[in-house]
């Protein structure tokens, strides 16, 4: 019994070593630990993904104050020219200055669009916010209706905005989150960026003014207002201040090294805790992430060379990784609800339980040069769309291998061979393990026969002795007998 158990035991540890043989062993999904900071509301999101790469409390509710003004400018980019001409009413004059930031315009000035978004952005002027506002909109009411609504395309969940450049008032909240995707949003236009990021800008003389207004960066990480220049940051590429009693001090910055663009958002913080925090986060994200082109790796392995070009994965399409991992870490699955008619569908990735970005699949026109999807692919979308269920990504070309992941290559025969030495395994296992139950039975059983045999051949060697008895008399009696 004891030889049979060991024989069990060794079979078994046989088979776990196939079955690791055959299993593929993957690096643990592991997002960074960030550093702590002081922030009681912060987020940083990769921009052109619109992954969050760090977060605290980011949905808490909080008065933004004057990062307000990044959704007025927003509105103003998409709803008017840089030319036109903003007149500044009494309202926006008279109610929006005193001990609020202000450039001191006066009633009825002229300035265009361009000069009061300089205005806005870098002297944080409460009066040209004001003024945009009633210009885009018409009223203002109509236009913090355009700004709560916005917020809402944009995905913002804890937000209403009652004024455009977030003075003090009971009815006007965001957070950290909603302001992430507010400045994302923004960054993506040109021009916010050059006038986020300009250091200074001077608006000429004015029908008001005979003396041109000079205007410079509060972001102290962009430019070294009033000579410090403790925060500057290398890779600032621009952003909002903001600070009211209420709301403590806020900051929207953005920062890019190379082609990897990030904007921290933070709330309810204490001065000079918003630039510290920032800088640590970013230094933090620069060296711990990175950006990959989805086209550069995905690849439709059905297309053939002489295959007719039918789709095109996004050439801009991006996805965010930690530094330690690789493209082919990541999961995938393909999402059919794009209101596009040229869209195929959208390959959403994943990593660590986080979407890290998405790529359109496009028709092309036939026979332009792009990324091969033959007619296949879109029959097999088709069957795929009601269940819509997850598909590994299927990496192109060939990649270093990264060393913080173990990858084992498996093919179908591999599989097979392996499946079938196990099988066969199991089987020994169950005929051992019978036979070590059923050992007793059949001793006995054994021994039975045995014994049954050793009478038969007792029985046989009696009756034969018998025989031979009977004969030796009858050849005795034949000897004496006379004729």
């Amino acid at each position: 019994m004891k030889k049979i158990k060991s024989t069990i035991s060794c079979l078994m540890a046989v088979m776990i070593c196939l079955i690791n043989f055959v299993t593929p062993v993957y690096a643990e999904e592991k997002w960074p630990e960030m550093p702590q900071v002081e922030a009681p509301s912060i987020c940083v999101m990769e921009i052109t993904t619109g992954t969050i790469l760090y977060e605290r409390d980011m949905d808490e509710q909080n008065y933004p104050a004057s990062i307000t003004k990044i959704m007025t400018a927003l509105l103003a980019l998409e709803n008017s020219s840089l030319d036109e001409i903003v007149t500044f009413s009494a309202e926006a004059v008279y109610g929006n200055e005193g001990d609020t930031s202000h450039i001191s315009r006066d009633i009825g000035e002229e300035m265009t669009m361009e000069e009061c978004l300089y205005g806005m952005m870098l002297e944080s002027a409460n009066e040209c916010a004001w003024a945009i506002g009633e210009h885009v909109g018409g009223t203002m009411k109509n236009f913090t209706k355009m700004m709560n609504e916005r917020a809402k395309e944009l995905g913002c969940t804890n937000t209403h905005f009652n004024n455009p450049n977030g003075l003090p008032d009971e009815e006007h909240w965001t957070s950290a989150h909603d302001m992430a995707l507010i400045s994302a949003e923004a960054y993506k236009n040109e021009t916010f960026r050059v006038i986020a990021g300009a250091e200074s800008y001077t608006i000429p003389p004015t029908n008001k003014h005979e003396d041109t207004t000079p205007l410079h960066n509060h972001h102290l990480m962009v430019y070294p207002f009033h000579g410090n220049y403790e925060h500057l940051y290398e890779y600032a590429t621009g952003g909002k201040t903001g600070y009211t009693n209420a709301a403590g001090s806020t900051l929207v910055s953005f920062a890019q090294k190379g082609d990897l663009p990030l904007v921290c958002v933070v709330m309810r913080e204490k001065s000079p805790n918003h630039y510290t925090d920032t800088r640590k986060m970013f230094d933090y994200c620069f060296e711990n992430f990175k950006l990959l082109r989805v086209a550069d790796h995905e690849k439709d392995s059905s297309a053939d060379e002489d295959a007719v070009a039918f789709a095109d994965i996004d050439e801009d399409a991006t996805v965010i990784l930690p530094a330690g991992a690789s493209f082919e870490d990541l999961t995938s699955k393909i999402v059919y609800e794009s209101s596009e008619d040229d869209v195929l569908g959208t390959l959403v990735y994943s990593y660590a339980d986080r979407i890290v970005g998405k790529a359109d699949v496009r028709m092309n026109d036939i026979g332009s040069d792009s990324y091969e999807f033959t007619e296949s692919v879109r029959k097999d979308a088709e069957e795929e769309e009601e269940v819509a269920e997850e598909v590994p990504v299927e990496p192109t070309g060939q990649k270093e291998k990264d060393p913080h992941s173990i990858h084992i290559e498996i093919n179908a025969k591999n599989v097979g061979i392996a499946v079938g030495l196990i099988v066969i395994l199991v089987v020994l296992i169950l005929l051992l393990y019978w036979l070590g139950t059923h050992s007793y039975i059949i001793r006995q059983k054994i021994a039975g026969m045995r014994s049954r045999r050793t009478e038969r051949n007792r029985y046989q060697t009696i009756r034969d002795t018998r025989k031979s008895r009977r004969r030796g008399k009858r050849v005795k009696k034949s000897k004496n007998l006379r004729f």
